[in-house]
């Protein structure tokens, strides 16, 4: 029994954990902002989350990433010690840089899209991309997996335990969603800071970050490797 809730709570912590992500609280926030059925929306995109979650637990249930994630290591290693890796890097950025820049001293056109409509399908399709498109999502869920099983042997107590996984992965937004509802006035004064960002030409501000990464690449080409 104290093992079982010993993985509870591990398995709460490590679902907040692996929903926590600056890409997917962006996307909340432009379906809050935008979806004249928000709740709907992020309800959906929510199951997307929790079915890349699953997928990536019921991978690692038949493969063992360890030897996968030794190799990538290696050649990844073997590919940053290289000093043109670095120099071509910081060569593209501040041409990257010098181009955005040029661009943003012509006036960015005004135009009236349609707002795209978001299907259902579309949308768990995102929150899937959303859970699979990181390496420390696959190795929380590898995690997970071995709390799992360490915890109990049986399948249905398994299934239990990681309902309250997907609850701690899924419950902020679906949360969010609600307090929408619940606080309209915060509601309204949110989307008018998101309008307003949403119309300001960011370019220069990228352009200077892009820039700033290119010194540092071309820095790094320099003086970061030894021997």
């Amino acid at each position: 029994m104290h093992a079982l809730i010993a993985a509870a709570v591990s398995l709460v912590g490590l679902g907040l954990v692996f929903g926590f992500s600056p890409s997917t609280a962006g996307i909340t926030l432009h379906l809050l902002t935008t979806s004249s059925r928000a709740a709907r929306s992020i309800t959906w995109m929510c199951a997307g989350l929790a079915l890349g979650a699953t997928i990536y637990l019921l991978l690692f249930r038949v493969v063992e990433p360890e030897t996968l994630t030794a190799l990538a290591k290696t050649d990844a290693q073997r590919l940053l010690v290289r000093r043109g890796v670095d120099l071509v890097a910081g060569v593209l950025l501040l041409l990257a840089a010098l181009v955005l820049a040029r661009s943003a001293r012509r006036r960015r056109p005004r135009t009236h899209r349609p707002p795209r409509r978001e299907t259902p399908a579309r949308l768990v399709a995102i929150g899937t991309g959303e859970a699979m498109s990181s390496l420390s999502g696959m190795a929380t869920m590898y995690i997970t997996g071995r709390v799992l099983t360490a915890a109990t042997p049986v399948i249905a107590l398994q299934v239990l335990e990681y309902a309250m996984f997907l609850a701690a992965l899924t419950g902020p937004y679906l949360l969010a969603a609600r307090a929408w509802q619940a606080f309209p006035r915060l509601a309204r004064r949110i989307t008018r800071l998101s309008d307003r960002l949403a119309r300001a030409d960011l370019r220069p501000w990228i352009a200077v970050g892009l820039a700033v990464a290119g010194l540092v690449f071309l820095a790094l080409s320099v003086f970061g490797h030894h021997g």
